[in-house]
C-alpha cells in the first residue's frame, strides 16, 4: 500500500518520471518514505530536472532507518 501510494503521487505529478523508477523499502518495519537533502529544498518545474540522476544502474540504496545526520527531510 505504501509503495503503491508513493508511485501514484510520483506518477500523477510527472508520469515520465516513473517509467524507469524503482521504489524500494526494507522488508521489515518500520517503513520510511522520504527524501533527505543537506540543503534547503528548491522547487523545480520541468519534465526531467537535471538534479535527478536516472542513469545509475546496479547502485545499492539504503532505507531511512539507516540514515542519520543533519539536514532537511522531505517526505
Amino acid at each position: 500500500k505504501l509503495i503503491n501510494s508513493t508511485y501514484q503521487i510520483l506518477n500523477s505529478t510527472n508520469p515520465n518520471m516513473t517509467t524507469n523508477c524503482w521504489l524500494c523499502y526494507d522488508i521489515r518495519p518500520p517503513f520510511y518514505e522520504a527524501v533527505g537533502i543537506p540543503f534547503d529544498p528548491k522547487l523545480v518545474n520541468g519534465p526531467d530536472p537535471t538534479q535527478c540522476v536516472w542513469n545509475t544502474t546496479n547502485n545499492p540504496g539504503i532505507t531511512m532507518q539507516y540514515v542519520s545526520g543533519q539536514g532537511t527531510c522531505v517526505g
